[in-house]
Protein backbone atom coordinates (compact mmCIF):
# COMPACT_ATOMS: atom_id res chain seq x y z
CA UNK A 1 0.00 0.00 0.00
CA UNK A 2 0.99 3.52 -0.78
CA UNK A 3 1.88 5.69 1.79
CA UNK A 4 -0.35 8.31 0.67
CA UNK A 5 -2.79 5.29 1.33
CA UNK A 6 -1.84 4.67 4.77
CA UNK A 7 -1.99 7.90 5.38
CA UNK A 8 -5.58 7.99 4.26
CA UNK A 9 -6.55 4.78 5.37
CA UNK A 10 -5.63 5.97 9.30
CA UNK A 11 -7.68 8.89 8.30
CA UNK A 12 -11.02 7.41 7.47
CA UNK A 13 -10.65 5.04 9.54
CA UNK A 14 -10.96 7.41 12.87
CA UNK A 15 -13.36 9.30 11.39
CA UNK A 16 -15.58 6.40 10.89
CA UNK A 17 -14.64 5.09 14.26
CA UNK A 18 -15.24 8.68 16.08
CA UNK A 19 -19.06 7.96 14.49
CA UNK A 20 -19.46 5.36 15.30
CA UNK A 21 -18.45 5.49 19.33
CA UNK A 22 -20.40 8.71 18.92
CA UNK A 23 -23.66 6.90 17.45
CA UNK A 24 -23.08 3.50 19.62
CA UNK A 25 -23.15 1.16 16.79
CA UNK A 26 -21.81 -2.21 17.30
CA UNK A 27 -20.39 -3.12 14.33
CA UNK A 28 -17.67 -5.77 13.53
CA UNK A 29 -14.17 -4.90 13.02
CA UNK A 30 -13.92 -6.86 9.88
CA UNK A 31 -16.85 -5.33 8.13
CA UNK A 32 -15.74 -1.67 9.57
CA UNK A 33 -12.39 -2.20 8.38
CA UNK A 34 -12.81 -3.37 4.93
CA UNK A 35 -15.31 -0.72 4.48
CA UNK A 36 -12.88 1.76 5.10
CA UNK A 37 -10.12 0.58 3.02
CA UNK A 38 -12.52 0.58 0.31
CA UNK A 39 -12.72 4.42 1.13
CA UNK A 40 -8.96 4.66 1.90
CA UNK A 41 -8.35 2.72 -2.12
CA UNK A 42 -10.85 5.02 -3.86
CA UNK A 43 -10.24 8.34 -2.66
CA UNK A 44 -7.26 9.54 -5.04
CA UNK A 45 -8.81 7.30 -8.14
CA UNK A 46 -9.91 9.66 -10.61
CA UNK A 47 -12.01 8.38 -12.73
CA UNK A 48 -13.86 6.60 -9.55
CA UNK A 49 -17.12 5.83 -11.98
CA UNK A 50 -16.94 2.70 -14.33
CA UNK A 51 -16.70 3.33 -17.47
CA UNK A 52 -18.61 3.70 -19.39
CA UNK A 53 -21.24 3.16 -17.62
CA UNK A 54 -22.41 0.89 -14.07
CA UNK A 55 -24.75 -1.10 -16.13
CA UNK A 56 -22.13 -1.75 -19.10
CA UNK A 57 -19.63 -2.48 -16.10
CA UNK A 58 -21.70 -4.80 -13.97
CA UNK A 59 -23.06 -6.57 -17.66
CA UNK A 60 -19.07 -7.52 -17.94
CA UNK A 61 -18.22 -9.02 -15.15
CA UNK A 62 -16.55 -12.64 -15.51
CA UNK A 63 -14.81 -13.40 -12.33
CA UNK A 64 -15.03 -13.23 -8.64
CA UNK A 65 -12.20 -10.87 -8.35
CA UNK A 66 -13.83 -8.14 -11.11
CA UNK A 67 -17.28 -8.66 -8.95
CA UNK A 68 -15.94 -7.69 -5.74
CA UNK A 69 -14.33 -5.01 -7.09
CA UNK A 70 -17.20 -3.89 -8.65
CA UNK A 71 -19.02 -4.08 -5.74
CA UNK A 72 -17.00 -2.16 -3.76
CA UNK A 73 -17.06 0.58 -6.29
CA UNK A 74 -20.62 0.51 -5.91
CA UNK A 75 -20.45 0.56 -2.13
CA UNK A 76 -18.33 4.21 -2.65
CA UNK A 77 -20.53 5.61 -4.94
CA UNK A 78 -23.33 4.90 -2.67
CA UNK A 79 -21.52 5.79 0.57
CA UNK A 80 -19.42 9.16 -0.74
CA UNK A 81 -21.62 10.27 -3.73
CA UNK A 82 -25.55 8.86 -3.40
CA UNK A 83 -26.57 11.85 -5.90
CA UNK A 84 -24.30 11.08 -8.41
CA UNK A 85 -27.02 9.91 -11.34
CA UNK A 86 -30.24 11.41 -9.70
CA UNK A 87 -30.74 14.04 -12.21
CA UNK A 88 -30.67 11.54 -14.49
CA UNK A 89 -33.44 9.62 -12.87
CA UNK A 90 -31.31 7.21 -11.30
CA UNK A 91 -31.75 6.82 -7.20
CA UNK A 92 -29.27 5.10 -4.92
CA UNK A 93 -31.18 2.08 -4.42
CA UNK A 94 -29.48 1.40 -7.86
CA UNK A 95 -25.74 1.67 -6.17
CA UNK A 96 -27.76 -0.40 -3.62
CA UNK A 97 -28.45 -3.38 -6.25
CA UNK A 98 -25.96 -3.59 -8.50
CA UNK A 99 -23.77 -3.86 -5.22
CA UNK A 100 -25.32 -6.21 -3.35
CA UNK A 101 -25.45 -8.55 -6.43
CA UNK A 102 -21.78 -8.24 -7.11
CA UNK A 103 -20.95 -9.61 -3.37
CA UNK A 104 -23.36 -12.54 -4.18
CA UNK A 105 -21.32 -13.18 -7.61
CA UNK A 106 -18.08 -13.12 -5.48
CA UNK A 107 -19.82 -15.17 -2.20
CA UNK A 108 -20.60 -18.00 -4.88
CA UNK A 109 -16.77 -18.54 -5.49
CA UNK A 110 -15.07 -17.58 -2.15
CA UNK A 111 -16.03 -17.31 2.04
CA UNK A 112 -15.57 -13.97 2.60
CA UNK A 113 -17.54 -13.36 5.75
CA UNK A 114 -16.57 -9.77 5.54
CA UNK A 115 -17.97 -9.15 2.64
CA UNK A 116 -21.09 -11.51 3.34
CA UNK A 117 -22.02 -9.04 6.31
CA UNK A 118 -21.51 -5.97 3.69
CA UNK A 119 -23.86 -7.24 1.21
CA UNK A 120 -26.48 -7.85 3.51
CA UNK A 121 -26.17 -4.80 5.46
CA UNK A 122 -25.55 -2.61 2.83
CA UNK A 123 -27.85 0.26 3.13
CA UNK A 124 -27.04 0.75 6.43
CA UNK A 125 -23.40 0.08 6.30
CA UNK A 126 -23.38 3.13 3.54
CA UNK A 127 -25.64 5.41 5.58
CA UNK A 128 -22.88 4.95 8.44
CA UNK A 129 -20.21 6.04 5.63
CA UNK A 130 -22.03 8.74 4.53
CA UNK A 131 -22.82 10.06 8.40
CA UNK A 132 -19.43 9.68 9.08
CA UNK A 133 -17.60 11.84 5.83
CA UNK A 134 -20.69 14.06 5.18
CA UNK A 135 -21.87 14.95 8.76
CA UNK A 136 -25.09 15.11 7.01
CA UNK A 137 -26.05 11.73 6.55
CA UNK A 138 -30.00 10.53 7.34
CA UNK A 139 -28.39 8.69 10.85
CA UNK A 140 -26.48 12.22 12.21
CA UNK A 141 -29.88 14.06 11.57
CA UNK A 142 -31.51 11.62 13.64
CA UNK A 143 -29.77 11.23 16.59
CA UNK A 144 -27.96 14.88 16.53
Amino acid sequence: MMQQNVIALEMIGAIVEETVQAQGWMIPPPVLGYTVRILADRVDRVPFTPEPSYAEAYMKLRTPAEALTFGDTCFFTRSVFPELLERRGVGQNYFVQLGQSSYTMALKHAELPHVKLLRDHFEFMAEVIHTSIRHTGYFRSMWS
